[in-house]
């Protein structure tokens, strides 16, 4: 029998990978980088650390050539790199960042907005940016390349 954690991952793709599908492989941290957020919304609503704290250690224990950052989660490049750890957890951590650059309100109206606005569709990560930019006013093309895009660990976003 799976642990809570990893019913906690699972059942995150009912909307965010099963309901919400990447349209293409490269986009797959739409799938896994929601469901792994998810599992840090969990701990942080059931006693656990904050999302946000798990996002500052995973940070800042991870150097620049830590595996935490490669391959880029939204280009993992080789096929055989689709369900690497960078996938999840940079997924994961694009989506803490993303709240913390737009504020949790806007935040939040992004995740339900995604979910029914997509809902039994095929999506990409430029949907998700519009949406993003939509709902937040703000340009964040560089955000979104940053985190997704670049090799190496993000410094400055």
């Amino acid at each position: 029998m799976p642990n809570e954690i990893t019913l906690v991952h699972e059942l995150a793709h009912q909307w965010y990978g099963n309901s919400v599908t990447p349209r293409v492989w490269p986009d797959l941290w739409l799938n896994e980088g929601f469901a792994t957020w998810s599992e840090w919304i969990w701990e942080e609503t059931h006693g656990g650390q904050s999302a946000q704290q798990t996002f500052d250690n995973l940070y800042n224990r991870s150097g620049a050539s830590d595996p935490l950052w490669f391959p880029p989660a939204g280009d993992p490049g080789d096929p055989a790199l689709l369900f690497s750890y960078s996938v999840y957890v940079r997924g994961g951590m694009t989506l803490q960042a993303l709240r913390q650059k737009v504020g949790e309100v806007t935040f939040q109206r992004i995740l339900r907005d995604w979910a029914a606005e997509h809902r039994h569709g095929n999506v990409s990560t430029a949907d998700f940016v519009a949406l993003c930019e939509r709902n937040s006013g703000l340009e964040l093309d560089t955000f979104f390349d940053v985190w997704l895009y670049q090799p190496g660990k993000p410094a400055t976003w």
